[in-house]
C-alpha cells in the first residue's frame, strides 16, 4: 500500500517481519538513546551474572593459588640453602688470615676475635668481631671479611706509640699525634721519652688543647733526634709549662736544656754546640739556658 504526501511516495513497513507481541530490535540510534537514558539515571545496568563472571573469578583464584605455590617453593628453597650453608663442612673455617698485626700473634688475635677453626664461616658475625678487636687500645682500625668457602680475613691498623706522658699519677702511652690511648702496663714499651706538664685536669677541661701541647712535645723530640748529639745524649724528658715554655732533659747525665719558646731547631743547635764545647774540656754542664728573650743569640751554662 502506498500513500502520497506532497507528491512523495512512502512505503509502509512489512508487518510480516514482526512476531506478534515482540518489539523490533533497536537500531544504532535507539541503542545510543538507551545508553543516554542509563547515564542520566533513568535505567540501571544489572550486575554481571552468568558463566562469564564465574570464569573470571575462577581464573583469579587459580592465579592466586599459583602465586602462593611459587612463593612457598621459593621459601623452602631459601631455607634449604640457608641450612646447607650453616651445616655443610665445606664452609667450616680452615684459615684465619691476619694482616697488620704486630703486637699479637695470629692465634692471639683469633682468640680475642672469638673465631676458631671449624666454626661455620657464615656464622661469623663480622661486625661483632670488629667490635671485639677494637676493644684493644692498640687497635686503631679493623676490617673483617669472609673469603669463601673457608677463610676469615682480619686486616688491622695498630696505633704506634711516640712517647710516654705522665698524667696525674700514671704513665700513658701517646700516639705520634699526641693522643693518650692507654695506661702503661707490663709488656708495653718503656724506652720512650717522657712528656710532663699536662695534667688530668687539663685533659678534662680542654682535651683538644692538651693534646696539642703533647703534640708540641713530640715535635721537639723529633727535632732533637735529627741532631747528631742525640745519639750520645738521647732525649729523656720534655716538660711543657702551662705558659708555653719548654725545657728538656737529655743524656744519662741528665743535662737540662731550657729552650723557652721557638724557634726550636735553632735553639737546640745552639745548645748542642755549647754542650759539645764543654765536653771537649772534660766538663759536663748541669743546665743550659737557650731561652734568653732579650738576647736570643746568647746561651748561659750552669755547671754542676
Amino acid at each position: 500500500m502506498s500513500a502520497k504526501k506532497h507528491g512523495a511516495a512512502v512505503s509502509a513497513p512489512d508487518e510480516s517481519a514482526f512476531v506478534e507481541s515482540e518489539s523490533p530490535k533497536p537500531g544504532p540510534v535507539a541503542a545510543k538513546n538507551a545508553r543516554g537514558r542509563r547515564a542520566q539515571g533513568g535505567v540501571s545496568e544489572p550486575p554481571p551474572e552468568g558463566p562469564g563472571f564465574f570464569r573470571t573469578a575462577w581464573s583469579l583464584t587459580k592465579l592466586g593459588l599459583g602465586v602462593l605455590l611459587v612463593v612457598g617453593a621459593s621459601v623452602l628453597v631459601a631455607w634449604g640453602a640457608h641450612r646447607y650453608a650453616l651445616t655443610s663442612p665445606r664452609f667450616a673455617v680452615r684459615q684465619i688470615e691476619v694482616k697488620g698485626g704486630k703486637r699479637k700473634t695470629e692465634d692471639q688475635i683469633a682468640q680475642v676475635a672469638g673465631i676458631k677453626r671449624g666454626d661455620n664461616v657464615f656464622a661469623v658475625d663480622t661486625n661483632q668481631v670488629e667490635q671485639k678487636l677494637l676493644s684493644d687500645p692498640w687497635v686503631k682500625q679493623v676490617k673483617v671479611t669472609r673469603a669463601l668457602p673457608s677463610t676469615v680475613s682480619i686486616e688491622l691498623e695498630e696505633r704506634e706509640a711516640g712517647a710516654l706522658a705522665s698524667i696525674g699519677d700514671r704513665l700513658y702511652l701517646v700516639t705520634k699525634s699526641g693522643e693518650p690511648f692507654k695506661p702503661v702496663e707490663e709488656g708495653d714499651p718503656f724506652d720512650l721519652p717522657v712528656l710532663t706538664g699536662v695534667t688530668a685536669e687539663d685533659l678534662a677541661r680542654d682535651r683538644a688543647r692538651a693534646v696539642e701541647r703533647i703534640a708540641l712535645g713530640l715535635e721537639i723530640v723529633r727535632h732533637w733526634e735529627r741532631i747528631p748529639m742525640s745519639r750520645v745524649h738521647p732525649m729523656q724528658e720534655v716538660h711543657l709549662a702551662p705558659g708555653g715554655d719548654v725545657s728538656l732533659t737529655v743524656g744519662k747525665a741528665g743535662i737540662t736544656v731550657h729552650v723557652g719558646k721557638g724557634p726550636w731547631r735553632k735553639k737546640l743547635l745552639m745548645a748542642e754546640r755549647v754542650i759539645g764545647q764543654m765536653e771537649k774540656k772534660g766538663r759536663v754542664p748541669g743546665i743550659v739556658f737557650a731561652d734568653n728573650v732579650a738576647h736570643p743569640e746568647r746561651v748561659v751554662v750552669r755547671m754542676r
